[in-house]
């Protein structure tokens, strides 16, 4: 059975999935959880980030916003992935499938550019990767603004 939204308005029809899913599947036993959906996180978050990322590209001068945002993904978007009740199993499945840790960290750097990694946080996942960005690259030496001068 596929992630799906319920709500009070679509509930009875939620529960007769289940009931006939578990009718086709007599012989197994399921886990269900119920996870709060939260808000999608919004274009300024999104803006805000790549922001960041030039900032970040420009306070070193020898790396693009690119190579920025594909580190950020790796240090700080994949560990919440793996931690999200609603994205881990599937992104340790196509991680194990890359066999993303065997590779080098600059075949890494390639790789996780083509996964689907910021796009798939939540507002609250969005704020703590935010979050971790300021305190990595402040601990650092670069100043994030949340404006650009």
């Amino acid at each position: 059975m596929k992630d799906k939204l319920i709500t009070l308005s679509n509930r009875q029809d939620i529960y007769r999935e289940i009931d006939e899913y578990l009718g086709s599947n007599l012989d197994k036993r399921f886990r269900i959880s119920l996870i709060d959906q939260g808000k999608k996180r919004s274009l300024s978050a999104n803006a805000q980030q790549h922001l960041w990322y030039s900032q970040i590209s420009n306070h070193y001068g020898d790396r693009g916003a690119l190579e920025v945002k594909n580190f950020c993904k790796h240090a700080f978007g994949l560990p919440l992935l793996l931690n999200s009740a609603k994205h881990a199993d599937k992104m340790e499945f196509l991680l194990d499938k890359l066999d993303y840790y065997k590779h080098s960290f600059e075949s890494q750097m390639k790789l996780v550019q083509c996964l689907e990694v910021t796009s798939l946080l939540s507002t609250a996942e969005s704020k703590i990767y935010m979050e971790q960005m300021i305190f990595y690259f402040n601990d650092l030496g670069v100043s994030i603004q949340f404006k650009d001068k």
